[in-house]
Parts: structure tokens; sequence; C-alpha cells
């Protein structure tokens, strides 16, 4: 079963099996987050949210370089205009609206489902993308947040009004008060779950940073029963995907994709 799949399931049936005891919220306070479904009017001044909660995030790594350029595109939205224009409830006409989906609380523990699956429809098979895609040991998930969406429009709206007028806009006020402190939003590497193979057939193994290592440099390598210590300066060669040199007895060096890569990739909040 795929990775992701057995996940879910497993948090699902997890979450089923302890309802009614003291501890029935224990997935939602370590996993569970909540995306905000937003409709913004351009036309009119309206908007409308609706929250939806979620225990991962699904992130396309096809031709995204980072993790980072991945989430940039996950809240980028999609504009429905013309035909497709949205028919907002309150003026009860078609207006163009900005439609997007971005986090609105964020987990303890933020599960990353890199999406290497996908679907080729012009050889109507299932395909595995080994493209490049890169994620960092610490992570700001501010700027892909509601908040940090609203901030970052608020101060371009801003500065686009100021430049009309030929003003300046003091420091103070451009700095706007975040709901919470930095460190809610700083995250750090705490696990990967890799594949090696291809669509098909492949096998998965993980590797885990140890809890104890505050500095955060000691990690391991669990693969079925084996267990193994794992150079953290490694990661790039044995998650983030891209090619390969190949080289054998007689033969020329030729490059080809690297076929193990992380699927599967767990922050947790720092503080």
């Amino acid at each position: 079963m795929d990775v992701e799949e057995f996940l879910q399931m497993f948090l699902d049936r997890l979450e089923t099996a302890i309802k009614g005891t003291p501890q029935e919220k224990t997935i939602q306070a370590h996993f569970g987050g909540k995306f905000a479904s937003e409709m913004i009017c351009k036309g009119c001044p309206h908007q409308f949210e609706r929250p939806e909660p979620f225990l991962s995030i699904g992130v396309t790594v096809k031709n995204k370089r980072s993790l980072q350029e991945g989430l940039n595109a996950f809240i980028q939205g999609d504009m429905l205009e013309g035909d497709n224009a949205y028919l907002c409830a309150k003026c009860d006409k078609k207006v163009d609206t900005l439609k997007r989906t971005c986090v609105k609380e964020l987990p303890r523990f933020m599960i990353v489902s890199l999406k290497r699956f996908e679907f080729d429809f012009d050889r109507m098979i299932r395909v595995k993308v080994n493209d490049y895609c890169e994620f960092p040991m610490e992570l700001d998930m501010f700027p892909y947040t509601q908040e940090g969406l609203q901030m970052k429009e608020a101060a371009a709206k801003k500065k686009a009004e100021a430049k009309e007028k030929d003003e300046e806009i003091p420091e103070e006020e451009a700095a706007e008060t975040r709901k919470h402190p930095q460190d809610y939003y700083e995250f750090r590497l705490k696990g990967i779950v890799v594949h090696t193979g291809t669509a098909d057939s492949g096998h998965y193994y993980s590797f885990i940073r140890d809890a104890a290592d505050h500095n955060g440099e000691r990690w391991y390598e669990f693969n079925d029963n084996i267990v193994s210590d794992f150079d953290i300066s490694d990661l790039g060669a044995e998650c983030f995907g891209g090619e390969e040199q190949f080289s054998g007895m007689g033969m020329k060096q030729t490059r080809g994709q690297r076929w193990r890569n992380a699927y599967l990739v767990i922050y947790e909040r720092k503080n």
C-alpha cells in the first residue's frame, strides 16, 4: 500500500480506537492542523472562508527545486473569471474571484507529502516523479499561513497607496503584530520516509532524528529490522532526488535518475 494512504488509515483507525477515552484528542493535538479554503472576491469587497482539518499537506515536487517552491505553489490559488467567475452570495452577481487554500492553524508535528506519484494520461500508466526537490533542516511556515498572506497583501496595498500619494510608510506602521510568537511558526526536521523504486514496485525506509539529541545532529536509518547510524550530511544525496552518476566495469560514467527520494517529510515545532 502507498505509505501515505497507510498513514492516513492508521491515524483514522487509531483515532476511532481511542474515542471516548481521556486520550481521544491525542491525534489532533499532535498532528491536526486547519486549512482555510478561501474565496476572495476581486470585483467586490467580500471574502468567504471555510476551515478544513488536515493531518498532512500535499506538495507538488514536479519542476519544483525546493519544498518552499512547492509550498508557494500550494498557496498560489486560481483566478475564477469570465464564464467561470464566482457568484458572490452577498452581491448576488458573478465577480472575478481568487480561490485558494492556505494554512490557518499549524500542527505540532507537520507531515508533508511530496507528490512523487502521478498518472500519465498519454501512456495511461502511473509514474514516479524523481525530480530534484530539496527541503531545509529548519522551516519558517509563516509565509504560507493565512495570517502571513493577509499581512503580506496588506503591506503591499499600503505600499501601493503610499506610492500613489508619494508618501513613505513609517517602519513602525509597516510592522504588524502577529497572532502567535515567532517560534509557533518555526519547525525543525524530525524524520523522512524514503521511497526507492518505481511507481509499480519499491521499498520504504526512514531516517529519524534522535529525540534526545537537542543539537539535531544524531540521526538513524530504520530499514526493516536493521537500524544504523545516518550521516545527516548525506541528506541531499539520499533524499532530494534528481540525477546521479553511474559507472561500472569498463563503462563510461553516465547520468541517470535517482530512484531513491523522500516521499514523506515530518517537521516538529521547535518550541
